[in-house]
Protein backbone atom coordinates (compact mmCIF):
# COMPACT_ATOMS: atom_id res chain seq x y z
CA UNK A 1 0.00 0.00 0.00
CA UNK A 2 2.86 2.39 0.80
CA UNK A 3 6.41 2.99 -0.37
CA UNK A 4 8.24 4.09 2.78
CA UNK A 5 11.81 4.09 1.53
CA UNK A 6 14.02 3.97 -1.54
CA UNK A 7 17.67 3.40 -2.34
CA UNK A 8 19.63 3.24 -5.58
CA UNK A 9 22.57 0.90 -6.19
CA UNK A 10 25.63 1.82 -8.24
CA UNK A 11 24.36 -0.39 -11.10
CA UNK A 12 21.13 1.66 -11.29
CA UNK A 13 18.85 -0.83 -9.57
CA UNK A 14 16.21 0.95 -7.49
CA UNK A 15 15.06 -0.65 -4.24
CA UNK A 16 11.65 0.14 -2.77
CA UNK A 17 10.77 -0.58 0.87
CA UNK A 18 7.04 -1.03 1.34
CA UNK A 19 4.35 -1.36 3.96
CA UNK A 20 2.07 -2.70 5.27
CA UNK A 21 3.29 -5.84 3.59
CA UNK A 22 6.97 -5.44 4.56
CA UNK A 23 8.55 -6.16 1.19
CA UNK A 24 11.59 -4.86 -0.66
CA UNK A 25 11.19 -4.66 -4.42
CA UNK A 26 14.13 -4.41 -6.83
CA UNK A 27 13.58 -2.57 -10.10
CA UNK A 28 16.34 -2.97 -12.70
CA UNK A 29 17.40 -0.13 -15.01
CA UNK A 30 15.38 -1.92 -17.72
CA UNK A 31 12.26 -1.50 -15.58
CA UNK A 32 11.89 -5.13 -14.53
CA UNK A 33 10.64 -5.44 -10.95
CA UNK A 34 10.71 -8.32 -8.51
CA UNK A 35 10.39 -8.99 -4.78
CA UNK A 36 13.88 -9.14 -3.28
CA UNK A 37 12.88 -9.60 0.37
CA UNK A 38 9.73 -10.25 2.40
CA UNK A 39 10.06 -9.25 6.07
CA UNK A 40 8.10 -10.62 8.98
CA UNK A 41 7.48 -7.03 10.13
CA UNK A 42 4.84 -4.76 8.61
CA UNK A 43 6.94 -1.96 7.17
CA UNK A 44 10.34 -1.46 5.56
CA UNK A 45 11.02 2.05 6.82
CA UNK A 46 14.58 2.58 5.57
CA UNK A 47 16.94 1.19 2.96
CA UNK A 48 20.63 1.66 2.21
CA UNK A 49 23.03 0.07 -0.24
CA UNK A 50 26.70 -0.51 0.56
CA UNK A 51 28.45 1.29 -2.31
CA UNK A 52 31.39 -1.13 -2.30
CA UNK A 53 29.58 -4.48 -2.14
CA UNK A 54 26.03 -3.76 -3.33
CA UNK A 55 24.64 -5.32 -0.14
CA UNK A 56 21.18 -3.99 0.68
CA UNK A 57 20.25 -3.12 4.26
CA UNK A 58 16.56 -2.94 5.14
CA UNK A 59 15.18 -1.53 8.40
CA UNK A 60 11.77 -2.68 9.58
CA UNK A 61 9.04 -1.61 11.94
CA UNK A 62 7.48 -2.16 14.39
CA UNK A 63 10.04 -3.69 16.73
CA UNK A 64 12.82 -2.47 14.46
CA UNK A 65 15.40 -4.77 12.98
CA UNK A 66 17.95 -4.31 10.24
CA UNK A 67 18.31 -7.08 7.68
CA UNK A 68 21.32 -7.66 5.45
CA UNK A 69 20.26 -8.83 1.98
CA UNK A 70 22.58 -10.14 -0.72
CA UNK A 71 21.98 -9.84 -4.46
CA UNK A 72 20.14 -13.18 -4.57
CA UNK A 73 17.67 -12.06 -1.88
CA UNK A 74 19.18 -14.16 0.93
CA UNK A 75 18.68 -12.27 4.19
CA UNK A 76 19.92 -12.40 7.75
CA UNK A 77 19.14 -10.24 10.76
CA UNK A 78 22.08 -7.85 10.84
CA UNK A 79 21.21 -5.71 13.88
CA UNK A 80 18.35 -5.90 16.39
CA UNK A 81 18.31 -2.98 18.85
CA UNK A 82 15.75 -2.42 21.60
CA UNK A 83 14.34 0.58 19.70
CA UNK A 84 10.84 0.24 18.26
CA UNK A 85 11.47 2.19 15.05
CA UNK A 86 14.38 2.51 12.67
CA UNK A 87 13.70 5.49 10.44
CA UNK A 88 16.94 5.96 8.53
CA UNK A 89 20.03 4.12 7.31
CA UNK A 90 23.32 5.17 5.73
CA UNK A 91 26.45 3.21 4.82
CA UNK A 92 29.86 4.89 4.76
CA UNK A 93 32.81 4.10 2.48
CA UNK A 94 34.19 1.58 5.03
CA UNK A 95 30.94 -0.43 5.12
CA UNK A 96 29.87 0.89 8.51
CA UNK A 97 26.08 1.17 8.78
CA UNK A 98 24.44 4.03 10.68
CA UNK A 99 20.84 3.74 11.86
CA UNK A 100 18.59 6.58 13.07
CA UNK A 101 15.89 5.40 15.47
CA UNK A 102 12.82 6.49 17.39
CA UNK A 103 11.29 6.97 20.04
CA UNK A 104 14.56 7.95 21.71
CA UNK A 105 16.37 9.54 18.75
CA UNK A 106 19.48 7.40 19.05
CA UNK A 107 21.85 6.90 16.12
CA UNK A 108 23.72 3.59 16.12
CA UNK A 109 27.05 2.82 14.44
CA UNK A 110 27.14 -0.81 13.28
CA UNK A 111 30.34 -2.51 12.17
CA UNK A 112 30.26 -4.68 9.03
CA UNK A 113 30.07 -7.76 11.30
CA UNK A 114 26.76 -6.54 12.80
CA UNK A 115 28.05 -5.35 16.19
CA UNK A 116 26.47 -2.00 16.97
CA UNK A 117 26.80 0.70 19.57
CA UNK A 118 25.13 3.99 20.39
CA UNK A 119 26.96 6.61 18.38
CA UNK A 120 24.96 9.80 18.90
CA UNK A 121 21.95 10.78 21.02
CA UNK A 122 19.95 13.50 19.28
CA UNK A 123 17.85 14.47 22.32
CA UNK A 124 14.94 14.49 19.85
CA UNK A 125 12.27 11.85 19.50
CA UNK A 126 13.34 10.48 16.09
CA UNK A 127 16.46 10.23 13.91
CA UNK A 128 14.55 10.69 10.67
CA UNK A 129 17.20 11.06 7.94
CA UNK A 130 20.93 10.37 7.56
CA UNK A 131 23.47 11.47 4.96
CA UNK A 132 27.18 12.24 4.68
CA UNK A 133 28.69 15.64 3.98
CA UNK A 134 31.58 16.02 1.48
CA UNK A 135 34.10 15.43 4.30
CA UNK A 136 32.42 12.11 5.20
CA UNK A 137 30.85 13.36 8.44
CA UNK A 138 27.41 12.04 9.32
CA UNK A 139 24.47 14.43 9.06
CA UNK A 140 21.41 13.61 11.17
CA UNK A 141 17.96 15.13 10.68
CA UNK A 142 15.47 14.77 13.51
CA UNK A 143 11.79 14.88 14.27
CA UNK A 144 10.19 16.33 17.39
CA UNK A 145 11.87 18.82 17.09
CA UNK A 146 13.14 19.38 13.54
CA UNK A 147 16.90 19.81 13.70
CA UNK A 148 20.00 18.93 11.68
CA UNK A 149 23.26 17.86 13.33
CA UNK A 150 26.74 17.23 11.95
CA UNK A 151 28.38 14.39 13.88
CA UNK A 152 32.17 13.99 14.01
CA UNK A 153 33.84 10.55 13.87
CA UNK A 154 34.08 10.45 17.68
CA UNK A 155 30.29 10.86 17.99
CA UNK A 156 30.27 14.53 19.02
CA UNK A 157 27.41 16.46 17.43
CA UNK A 158 27.18 20.06 16.29
CA UNK A 159 23.78 21.67 15.71
CA UNK A 160 23.65 23.02 12.16
CA UNK A 161 19.95 23.90 11.93
CA UNK A 162 17.18 24.35 14.49
CA UNK A 163 13.89 24.82 12.65
CA UNK A 164 10.45 25.83 13.80
CA UNK A 165 9.14 22.68 12.11
CA UNK A 166 8.40 19.37 13.81
CA UNK A 167 10.51 17.33 11.41
CA UNK A 168 13.33 17.56 8.88
CA UNK A 169 12.47 14.60 6.69
CA UNK A 170 15.27 14.51 4.10
CA UNK A 171 18.86 15.63 3.63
Amino acid sequence: THIWSTAVAANGTIYLGTGHDGKVFAVTPAGVGSVLFDAAELDVTALAVDPATGTVYAATSPDGKIYKIDGAGKSTVFFDPDDKYIWSLAVDAKGTVFAGTGDKGVVYRINPDGRGEKFFETKAMHGVALAFDPAGRLLVATGSPGRVFRVEAAGKGFLLLDTAYQEVHAL
